[in-house]
């Protein structure tokens, strides 16, 4: 596919590097020529130099025969425009990065009016997964499936958990909710296991089930469960702001450290329901004073990396229950994820997740199926949402008398908007959504799935 991605920095810069992977030819625009030279040493990619919201600088980067125009520059304006110009001019989809809370507001409007096919916010995506993390702190990741109520967490089997020992095909007997384990890792080597596979403690394991489903498995597995109500906030960034309306709806009691007097006023105003305290989070005493000893919650947002990583480690041995971390760069992450299994989160990573996603779904939609999401559960482990068409050879025959290939399973169904777990007497309909778990591969097809 052709995809021109307006903007070379952090964002586009990171998109434009997965969608190479997947070998489709990109198109950079940036008014910065040391960027996108940049860019082209790194991958192979043609940049065109100058504003996105040029009509000239569209057609030079042909825009006329692009399946997908992206918009990731850091001007919530520009990427309006130049979103409505390569429509206009001939791009099949546009994909806009959009950031102020006003246009965030209203967002189907904005993308009927704009002919927006896809608006992203990596602000609020990077708050919404805060979130989840803060709903399971045990938890190591957690992805949700847009549009249904269905999520797949990741976790380590703790000591003494009833888990420790059981074999999967005996865990109906064992618990109360039906929860399905789609991966299991074990010393470094990952298998979608099947029903003779016996758990152990210290495994980490990838569940999916509705999230009501998936809290009483955590109570059933004696896995810690408990939300955390106390939450520390370091850095008043627009996640944090995004974060703090999640949380303060849920009744989870927030304080937020900002250096900044000026932006800490505007945060007293902005979140009344908050606590706000205008200093330097880097500064122990001033930790001390917001009652880090008694939060269970620690969430490092600065600009720095290396200020959210010395933090985090600090608030973990304080004893805080939960920590979790905004770091850009990657090798950053790995450190602090070898240290201790909290959770790490990096916007740009979010936002060209769910882009190549997007992409993704884009380029492999058929008759038999489309991709409506994809989740890297990590490993070599991934999770894809399908969307079954009406002519996939998978309709119409039971999971039982489906041959599916080795490492393939159908982790969950979404049918009329309900989730469900699938047995062997489910078959799939026209215009149901199918959860497949891989290991070691990426399918593109539902059907795919068929020995």
């Amino acid at each position: 596919m052709k995809i021109v991605i307006a903007g070379a920095g952090k964002v586009g810069f990171t998109v434009a590097q997965r969608l190479c992977r997947d070998g489709h030819d990109i198109t950079l625009i940036d008014t910065r020529r040391e960027l996108l030279e940049s860019a082209s040493n790194a991958m192979d990619v043609m940049g065109v130099c100058g504003s996105c919201a040029a009509p000239s600088i569209l057609r030079e980067a042909e825009i006329d025969e692009a399946d997908v125009f992206i918009a990731a520059t850091g001007n919530d304006e520009a990427n309006l425009v130049s979103s409505q110009f390569a429509r206009k001019m001939g791009a099949k989809h546009t994909v806009a990065r959009l950031r102020e809370q006003d246009y965030m507001d209203d967002i189907e409007s904005l993308q009927r009016f704009m002919g927006l096919s896809l608006v992203i916010n990596p602000d609020y995506v990077t708050a919404q997964e805060i979130s989840r993390a803060l709903q399971f702190p045990s938890a190591t990741q957690i992805d949700s499936f847009p549009d249904c109520e269905l999520e797949i967490v990741t976790f380590r089997i703790p000591e003494g958990s009833r888990l420790d020992g059981a074999p999967l095909i005996d865990l109906p007997k064992l618990l109360k909710q039906k929860a399905l384990i789609c991966a299991v890792e074990r010393g470094g080597n990952v298998r979608i296991p099947d029903g003779s596979f016996v758990l152990r403690a210290g495994d980490s394991i990838s569940v999916t089930a509705p999230p009501k489903a998936l809290r009483s498995f955590y109570k059933d597995t004696e896995v810690n469960q408990r939300a955390v109500r106390n939450v520390l906030i370091l850095g008043g960034s627009r996640i944090a702001v995004y974060l703090t309306q999640m949380l303060g709806s849920t009744g989870v009691k927030v304080t937020i450290i900002e250096n900044d007097r000026e932006r800490g006023n505007q945060l007293a105003e902005l979140l009344q329901y908050a606590d706000v305290d205008c200093g330097d989070g880097t500064d122990t005493m001033v930790l001390a004073r917001n009652s880090l000893q008694n939060a269970d919650g620690f969430v490092a947002l600065t600009n720095y990396d290396e200020d959210n990583i010395i933090l985090s480690i600090y608030a973990k041995k304080q004893g805080i229950e939960k920590v979790v971390s905004k770091i850009n760069n990657e090798k950053f992450t790995d450190l602090l994820r070898d240290l201790f299994p909290d959770t790490t989160l990096s916007p740009k990573n979010l936002v060209a997740d769910r882009i190549a996603g997007y992409v993704t779904g884009i380029a492999h939609a058929s008759d038999s199926s489309t991709i409506e999401a994809l989740y890297n559960l990590g490993n070599d482990v991934v999770a894809t949402e399908f969307v079954v068409g009406a002519k996939s050879a998978c309709i119409g025959k039971t999971l039982a008398e489906l041959r599916l290939k080795p490492g393939i399973l159908l982790a969950a169904v979404v049918r009329d908007g309900k989730s469900f777990l699938p047995d062997g007497k489910t078959a799939l309909a026209p215009g149901d959504r199918a959860v497949i778990v891989t290991a070691g591969r990426q399918i593109f097809s539902l059907d795919e799935i068929l020995a």
